[in-house]
């Protein structure tokens, strides 16, 4: 029997190295992306660095007859929309009306962006590490929904000092829609750990745990009183019925929650409807065109605004990063809003080309994530995918109502959404 050579041990020890630092960088950044940025950027580039030592080790070890194999990502659903995504953004880059701007966010945002989810796949290919990691995200949810709890009774949160505003919570993020974004993923998760733990009759304590955890989860969500997270909300129990009919009880007890809790709520602190920001008359009886007037706390000025841009350059975009900059060309500072619709930024910055890339991208996770829960036979991972599928839809869902894509915490989230329902189709049994 043949054994291996010293330089083949080296390598499996080398990459099972960086496949532990990633592993340990990942889940240290999920636990602190809701709390700070800093930090989150300094775990997202040791990640990377784990990745690339990896490759780079590679491309050492079988020099020179392997430098594209080494230089390869992992096997995935999502190489072939992530090279045409990626280069659409970069023609938007080439015709950018700001060059350098888009030149910096290219590879100091989206390229590191997306090495960050070939980090994730790369690292989490079997199920203990993919629990550490359910693990870690959960552990810093429940920390930020205690704080949102904290923060709606005392008045400010308990770590950074965030005063509430308007009544609103926001915990650790900077607005209440960031804080109802974050959560929409977890409640999508939590709530299919739960039907789980209750159907497979798991042990008391882990079903009153993580009904306790919806509770608090479903209140904080409840006092961001966003609109669009509620929407989102709406979508992840649509999905839940989707991919498992069984749920359609349970899912409808989660929309009486919404109906009897949720809307009344919103009504008495922010006086708005769910779609209408007139409260005053009777919406039954408005127009349509009425409707989008008085709804959506002037969005339709802001998109309006985001078509016109398109307009000016519709396949290519004006150039990554260029929105802000483009929007102060106008001297009325009132106009400085951005687009609080994450596609029509999306298409305004890397055209048409690059959205029909990045929402093909979106469907083949979709798709292959449905198509993969026939698979699964393990009840527990089978749960993490249909809770990461909901949640993700719903997250995409009220990036269609506000800027979350282009807030550091949720876009570096959004990724590794991504990488987390992928990983889940892609892990050894």
């Amino acid at each position: 029997m043949a054994t291996p050579n010293k330089s083949t041990l080296s390598q499996d020890t080398i990459e099972s190295f960086c496949d532990g630092g990633i592993v340990v960088s990942l889940c240290a950044l999920i636990l602190v992306l809701p709390v700070s940025i800093a930090f989150l950027d300094s775990f997202a580039a040791l990640a990377v660095f784990f990745y690339f030592f990896k490759k780079i080790n590679r491309i050492v070890v079988h020099w020179p007859t392997s430098i594209c194999r080494g230089l390869a990502p992992p096997e995935n659903v999502l190489n072939l929309p992530l090279q045409f995504l990626s280069l659409a953004v970069f023609i938007s880059v080439l015709f950018s009306q700001y060059p350098m701007l888009s030149f910096l966010a290219f590879f100091g945002k989206f390229l590191k962006s997306v090495f960050l989810y070939f980090s994730f796949i790369e690292a989490f290919r079997n199920d203990k590490r993919i629990r550490l990691f359910l693990n870690f995200f959960l552990a810093a949810a429940f920390i930020t929904v205690l704080d949102g709890v904290f923060q709606h009774y005392a008045g400010r949160d308990l770590l950074k000092g965030h005063l509430i505003a308007g009544g609103r919570v926001n915990a650790f993020f900077f607005s209440a829609n960031g804080l109802g974004a974050y959560l929409l993923p977890v409640t999508g998760l939590v709530t299919h750990l739960l039907f789980t733990a209750i159907t497979r009759h798991r042990s008391w304590m882990w079903q009153a745990g993580l009904a306790f955890f919806v509770v608090l989860l479903l209140a904080c969500l409840c006092w961001t009183y966003s609109r669009s997270a509620f929407i989102g909300y709406l979508i992840i129990l649509l999905m839940m019925v989707l991919l498992d009919r069984r749920k359609l009880l349970f899912a409808g007890a989660l929309l009486l929650v919404f109906i009897f809790i949720f809307l009344p709520s919103l009504n008495n602190v922010r006086h708005l409807y769910l779609i209408n920001d007139n409260n005053g008359g009777n919406a039954q009886n408005q127009s349509v065109n009425s409707i989008l007037e008085d709804g959506g706390s002037g969005r339709v000025l802001f998109w309006t605004k985001a078509v016109s841009i398109i307009q000016s350059s519709p396949i290519y975009g004006t150039g990554l990063n260029t929105y802000g900059r483009i929007l102060k060309r106008n001297p009325n500072q009132r106009t400085w809003w951005y687009a609080h619709n994450c596609y029509l930024q999306m298409t305004a910055e890397i055209g048409l080309l690059g959205l029909s890339c990045f929402l093909w991208m979106v469907f083949v996770v979709v798709v292959h994530g449905f198509n993969y829960c026939k698979q699964i036979k393990d009840s527990w991972m089978l749960a993490l995918l249909q809770g990461s599928l909901a949640g993700l839809f719903g997250f995409m869902v009220q990036s269609f109502f506000d800027n979350t894509f282009y807030t550091v915490q949720l876009g570096v989230f959004m990724w590794l959404l991504f990488g987390l329902t992928v990983a889940v189709t892609r892990y050894e049994q």
